[in-house]
């Protein structure tokens, strides 16, 4: 019994590989603020409505299935640790780039992007 379930661990294993391997790639964009909007002072009415763009796109491309999670440190625009994080699918490191550039925040020089090959190992949604 304890060999037959070894066998159906392993076979599963080398199935979730197999599925992994057809995945496209994904891909980590990391957001940070330009030196200007790192003071609050610096915003105006039109930076937000800009940033509220960015928003919205990594909405709509949640629910196209191009963007796994987005979000942001919880820290002031001052602080270096602040950030924005991306999980994203991308064919290939060009696509990513692309990806990153097309933001509305980072066309506007609003916030710089990195872009860097990723894995999510653990998700709790699926």
């Amino acid at each position: 019994m304890k060999q037959l379930l070894t066998l159906i661990c392993f076979l599963f294993t080398i199935q979730l590989c197999a599925q992994e391997k057809t995945k496209t790639p994904q891909w980590l964009g990391i957001l940070t603020l330009t030196e200007k909007y790192k003071e609050e002072k610096n915003w105006s009415k039109a930076d937000e409505a800009i940033v509220g763009e960015h928003f919205q796109r990594l909405v709509k491309l949640k629910a196209e299935g191009v963007v796994i999670l987005a979000g942001r440190t919880q820290l002031e625009t001052s602080d270096p640790g602040m950030m924005g994080l991306v999980i994203f699918y991308a064919k290939d490191e060009k696509e990513a780039q692309q990806f990153m550039q097309d933001d509305p925040a980072v066309k506007n020089k609003i916030m710089l992007a990195k872009v860097v090959s990723y894995a999510v190992a653990v998700n709790k949604c699926d």
